[in-house]
């Protein structure tokens, strides 16, 4: 009886070995080519303006962390994406590197794109779709984002002033990631995707350094999936049907990026497609 206690227990206190390991494995960059780390470092690539976002960087303290954006050495060297390193123990989002489209409002060195801001009356078609591959040890999500503005000259003045919303499309989460921001609103079904819906009318920069505040919504699909096609202007439309948004404002960018939990890993941008008319 005593070896089998004894080997129960050496069983448990492997199996809590392993399971610690797993929880705190240690992430291994593979090779790369390294376009620069620098706080919002924007740099141009065939599918859109890379941007090496470190909103909440405060909120890693005193820990030693990285974000820069890289480029595939392999791929044919015309795979783009970043790469990061932030702690693993805290329940914040720390940063939301990306590629982007158009002139966000927040954007201290803005790259202006003449077809943005997009007036949304005025849009007859919004079709997105992407393709992501992401090595990581952490929690993050991948989501479309989009600034929406009451003023089309307000985008090239970058004023704060002029952010009426911001819309958020997660297609991908981690499972461990937190929901998104407000509470549950809906649920319903656009195209082939089942979707929640998550608002808060009265959200604000959780990093503390702005005070005024927006509308805050979140389209979540059901089923995660790195690579996915979506009517974006379909769920634009719900939310101006249920008061959510305005149909007089419009959208002054379209992000893609990966809104960071914990941990480091590295994303490459297989592809990234806006069709808008």
């Amino acid at each position: 009886m005593g070896v089998i206690k004894i080997t129960k227990i050496i069983c448990l206190l492997t199996l809590l070995f392993m399971l610690f390991s797993c929880e705190n494995e240690t992430w291994i960059k593979p090779e790369s080519n390294s376009l620069g780390c620098s706080d919002y470092l924007s740099i141009k690539s065939p599918d859109g303006t890379l941007y090496n976002n470190v909103w909440n960087k405060k909120a890693a303290k005193s820990y030693k962390w990285t974000q820069c954006l890289e480029k595939n050495p392999i791929i044919g060297g015309e795979i783009y994406g970043w790469s990061w390193d932030w702690p693993s123990s805290n329940n914040v989002i720390y940063a939301y590197p990306q590629i982007k489209l158009g002139s966000s409002p927040w954007d201290p060195k803005p790259l202006v794109d003449d077809q943005f801001p997009l007036k949304i009356s005025e849009l007859n078609e919004l079709t997105i779709s992407h393709d992501v591959l992401i090595d990581t040890n952490g929690q993050h999500n991948l989501a479309t984002s989009m600034w929406l503005i009451d003023s089309p000259n307000e985008v090239k003045k970058l004023s704060k002033s002029s952010i009426m919303a911001e819309l958020m499309i997660w297609t991908y989460s981690t499972p461990e990631h937190f929901n998104p921001a407000g509470k549950l609103y809906d649920t319903f079904k656009a195209g082939n995707k089942n979707w929640e819906v998550w608002v808060e009318k009265n959200w604000g920069d959780l990093s503390g350094e702005n005070d005024n505040k927006w509308t805050y919504v979140t389209f979540r699909a059901t089923n995660s999936d790195l690579k996915s096609s979506f009517n974006a202007l379909e769920l634009i439309q719900y939310a101006i049907e249920k008061d959510i948004l305005k149909q007089e404002w419009y959208i002054s960018d379209i992000e893609l990026g990966t809104e960071i939990m914990s941990g480091a890993g590295i994303a490459w941008i297989n592809s990234f497609n806006v069709d808008f008319k």
